[in-house]
């Protein structure tokens, strides 16, 4: 009788908190973490096929750069934009960006799929790229923690497949750990741009900005995605831009989640 009764005060509790989620926590600032944490929960048991949402707005994109004919970048696959990549916009900004500053050295934490790789490696053609990502064996071993929701990024069959049958693939190197014990000392002071889309765990985004001015060459850029869309992204650049003098000109790219500092 007791453990009916235990489970029952468990359902409810359970069911309140999932419905306050759903509801009124929705204006909280923590209610994206609080969607993963019950997406990650129930993915497993939703098939492959559900897990892109059909793109129920039919109407043709475009954008500021393409209306005003402002547009000098190579893009390849800029619409091919899942949950965690770089939107459409975003992937032409930061192919811009790299177009117009043609950094000769560029440094990725956090490869995924490649796509923003590949289209970086496109508009640099003369540019090596290191990017570093996480070994989906190291998943468990981190120095630190993860957020919440971040493992199915690290889970995937080949770090980078965008572009390893590329031809920029010669331009690209890949090397592979933790960014919070990964050596980057081979790379101290070379790199021209920086950028920065591992975990966005609070802690690690710390790590990876402390990292990039470590191998930034003077003048150098370094770029952050996801200041609007994860609270720890944003809470570490907020502290940065506030408390670390090297940080006081970052400025976030007006309808990207993109913040970037050129030092």
């Amino acid at each position: 009788m007791k453990r009916l009764k235990d489970t029952i005060t468990l359902y409810l509790g359970a069911l309140r908190r999932i419905g306050f989620t759903m509801t009124l926590g929705l204006a909280q600032e923590d209610a994206r973490q609080r969607l993963l944490s019950l997406y990650q929960v129930y993915a497993p048991m939703i098939p492959d096929e559900d897990f892109t949402p059909q793109d129920l707005y039919i109407i043709p994109k475009t954008d500021i750069l393409e209306l005003l004919d402002n547009d000098s970048a190579i893009y390849e696959g800029v619409n091919e934009c899942g949950f965690g990549y770089t939107t459409e916009f975003e992937l032409k900004v930061i192919s811009n960006l790299v177009n117009h500053f043609k950094p000769k050295k560029i440094f990725e934490i956090g490869t995924f799929e490649g796509r923003t790789t590949l289209n970086m490696a496109l508009n640099a053609r003369k540019a090596e790229i290191v990017t570093l990502d996480l070994p989906s064996e190291e998943l468990a071993n981190t120095k630190m923690k993860i957020a919440v929701g971040e493992a199915r990024y690290v889970k995937k069959q080949r770090s980078g497949e965008r572009f390893l049958d590329h031809p920029v693939r010669s331009q690209i190197t890949q090397v592979y750990g933790d960014s919070a014990t990964f050596d980057f000392s081979p790379y101290h002071k070379s790199m021209d741009m920086v950028f920065i889309d591992g975990s966005h765990a609070y802690e690690y985004v710390l790590n990876d900005t402390r990292r990039a001015f470590d191998i930034l060459a003077p003048g150098g850029i370094i770029l952050w995605h996801d200041y609007t869309n994860w609270e720890g992204v944003r809470d570490a650049l907020n502290e940065l831009y506030q408390g670390d003098s090297r940080c006081h000109g970052i400025r976030h790219i007006g309808g990207t989640s993109i913040a970037i500092l050129q030092v």
